[in-house]
């Protein structure tokens, strides 16, 4: 409130005394918005300089105007309410309607600010982000009669539920709006003890008792906001909330409520609250809003990449890591223990049992969690309740394919036990791997469950150099279909030479050829594969393409099966969409779809990948066992292609991958 005048910023106007907008030019406008941020806080002018003209260069002449023009819109309370700090800026105060007092004054002439304000008005400087939840909750404050009488924010424990609200309130002071906020976390869940911390927040010199205090006073008069944060800490109190306290509030009051867990079938079921109530789920912060977070804690924009990578968005990390940064100068490698333990215990709800806590490490471990999955794992009996439990938990979402974690509590549960117990780790992920082989092994959707095994190679240094984990499973791959043959077309075009474009199209045609596409969601092509089969081919047909020509010279009559059992394959073509040496999701998915085949085609003997740059593939390659075949060294028309093979009928699938558990290294 500035005297007679009201900022309301959710309408980006100055309302008069009547509610009656009062004309300012735009950088005007511009300039009192940013000071009723900050109200009570100094801004220095060439802060004030770089917001209101970032898209022009100007002097301070245009400053000097547009504090003019807010001064005479504020009429009598111009010069009372928009100080000016020589040398320094400027600082907006309130006035008490109907007077012409401002904030208290020291002995100087100064305007005294609490600690607790300067505070605020630093960590205002780093909010950023949240415009679509701020710009919702704004009604919230607005001079106007509510239109929405509760509000639900909710979100894993460090998302920022707290900083948007202390956001809230920095724009409620410029309202005539009254805001008034309590923190549930120490709280004793019982109505007496909530009506105690309401009465201690808006009625201190109240003697009325019981839930009367709250439905006379200040929040019968004007337009009010009262704020519940850590309302997870008041759940065996809820439904006295939801059924006593919220009804018998004044119809002028907004109440906004902020969790960690979304409201249940009782509020959004509830005849009162299920169309009077907006929910507002906070997520992590996109890349760009996680570089400004950095920037507005002094973090140089060369260490941004690494902190972005670790932390995924979550405003807490991001806040720690940037201390971190600025302690020890250096960006490190991973959380670190102390992040990781604070990050777990505030991102993660007190698991109730062991088996509940390995659950949890299941789910961290594993690319999506199932029913199936837990009862082999962690206890049949218990599998249903526990899978129940972690779709309940708000850092958890559910996915067709089963429950996924925040990828940034994914990080913080899987450091810990690494550093808890690696042993009990390695156990772990050899119980999930048993699993998904058997999966595999009956055929249940098998491109999926090569996607998880893949997925639990994550922390290889050689898979990082091909794998984009980040984006694994994005992308499906299925057999090809005549309505894929655009798509097609437009990736053998654009990757392939004259030469192999016509092989290409001669296999693609051939009854030995297995065609499987890749695709995004939306259910574009985004990647092909033509798959041979070696030993159904006759030396006339395997003489049209050099590639196959020189492989089947040297494999000879290895190829040939006197009982006509074993089968040999080759994946003569992998066309991904983009760059294949780079990550790619469409070239992850085709290579998984081959590596599929290894582990489910039946009588496997040789498998031949052909690989375009095999020198950059070869590390991969026979770093899985592969050897490569020196003679199918070929160019053609400038594309370097190159040839591995593995026999596996010498060492069948299973017991290579079970040689793989146990040679790998410990965590």
């Amino acid at each position: 409130m500035i005297g007679d005048y009201t900022v309301d910023l959710s309408r980006e106007l100055l309302l008069d005394v009547h509610g009656e907008p009062v004309p300012l030019r735009p950088r005007a406008w511009l300039v009192l918005k940013l000071l009723s941020l900050r109200v009570g806080c100094l801004v220095g002018k060439s802060e004030l300089l770089d917001e209101v003209w970032s898209d022009c260069e100007v002097t301070e002449d245009s400053l000097v105007q547009a504090i003019g023009d807010v001064r005479q819109a504020l009429g009598k309370f111009g010069r009372t309410a928009l100080r000016t700090l020589p040398r320094r800026g400027y600082m907006l105060v309130t006035v008490e309607r109907g007077t012409d007092a401002a904030t208290p004054q020291d002995p100087a002439g100064a305007s005294v600010i609490s600690m607790g304000d300067r505070l605020r008005g630093v960590a205002l400087r780093r909010f950023v982000g949240r415009e679509t939840e701020l710009g919702a909750l704004r009604a919230s404050i607005s001079p106007s009669a509510p239109s929405t009488s509760l509000y639900f924010i909710h979100g894993p424990g460090g998302i920022g539920k707290t900083t948007l609200l202390e956001r809230l309130r920095a724009e409620a002071v410029t309202s005539d709006v009254g805001f008034f906020m309590i923190d549930a976390a120490g709280i004793p869940p019982r109505p007496e003890a909530l009506i105690g911390a309401a009465r201690s927040a808006i009625e201190p010199d109240s003697k009325a008792d019981g839930i009367d205090v709250l439905a006379s006073g200040r929040l019968v008069s004007g337009r009010n906001v009262l704020v519940i944060d850590s309302f997870e800490h008041l759940e065996p109190a809820s439904g006295w909330v939801r059924d006593t306290l919220l009804p018998s509030l004044p119809s002028q009051t907004t109440v906004v409520l902020a969790g960690r867990q979304p409201p249940d079938s009782h509020w959004t079921a509830h005849p009162l609250w299920c169309t009077a109530m907006q929910c507002i789920g906070l997520d992590s912060l996109s890349r760009t809003d996680s570089a400004h977070l950095l920037t507005a804690y002094g973090v140089g924009e060369d260490a941004h990449a690494a902190i972005l990578d670790l932390c995924h968005g979550h405003p807490l990390a991001l806040v720690m890591l940037a201390a971190e940064v600025r302690r020890a100068d250096h960006v490190p490698q991973g959380l670190g223990p102390d992040i990781v333990r604070e990050l777990t215990r505030r991102c993660v709800a007190e698991a109730p049992t062991p088996q509940h806590r390995t659950a949890l490490e299941v789910c961290a471990q594993a690319l999506t969690t199932t029913a199936p999955l837990l009862s082999d794992v962690v206890d049949s009996a218990s599998a249903p309740m526990l899978f129940e439990w972690l779709a309940m938990q708000n850092y958890v979402r559910v996915s067709p394919h089963g429950l996924q974690p925040h990828e940034l509590v994914r990080a913080a549960i899987d450091e810990e036990l690494r550093w808890r117990d690696p042993q009990a780790l390695r156990r772990l992920q050899h119980s999930i791997s048993r699993h998904l082989i058997r999966r595999l092994r009956d055929g249940r959707d098998i491109l999926r469950t090569g996607v998880e095994l893949q997925f639990l190679g994550r922390h290889s240094p050689l898979m990082q150099r091909y794998f984009d984990y980040p984006t694994m499973g994005s992308i499906t791959v299925g057999p090809a279909t005549e309505a894929d043959s655009s798509g097609i077309a437009r990736l053998r075009d654009g990757a392939l030479p004259p030469a192999e474009r016509v092989l290409f199209e001669h296999w693609s045609r051939h009854s030995a050829t297995r065609a499987l596409v890749a695709r995004q969601r939306d259910g574009m092509v985004c990647g092909v594969t033509l798959v041979l089969r070696l030993d159904g081919l006759d030396d006339r047909s395997a003489a049209i393409d050099p590639v196959v020509d020189a492989v089947c010279g040297v494999l000879g009559d290895g190829l040939h099966d006197p009982d006509g059992i074993a089968v040999s394959l080759m994946s003569r073509f992998t066309i991904p969409e983009g760059e294949r040496r780079g990550l790619n999701p469409a070239m992850n998915a085709l290579q998984i779809c081959h590596s599929t085949l290894w582990a489910t085609e039946r009588n496997l003997r040789f498998y031949v990948v052909v690989s375009v740059h095999p020198d950059h593939f070869a590390p991969l390659l026979e770093g899985t066992g592969f050897l490569r075949m020196p003679a199918c060294d070929l160019v053609i028309d400038g594309l370097p292609i190159g040839c591995f093979v593995r026999n596996w009928q010498t060492e069948p699938w299973l017991e290579w991958r079970d040689r793989m558990l146990a040679m790998a290294p410990s965590p």
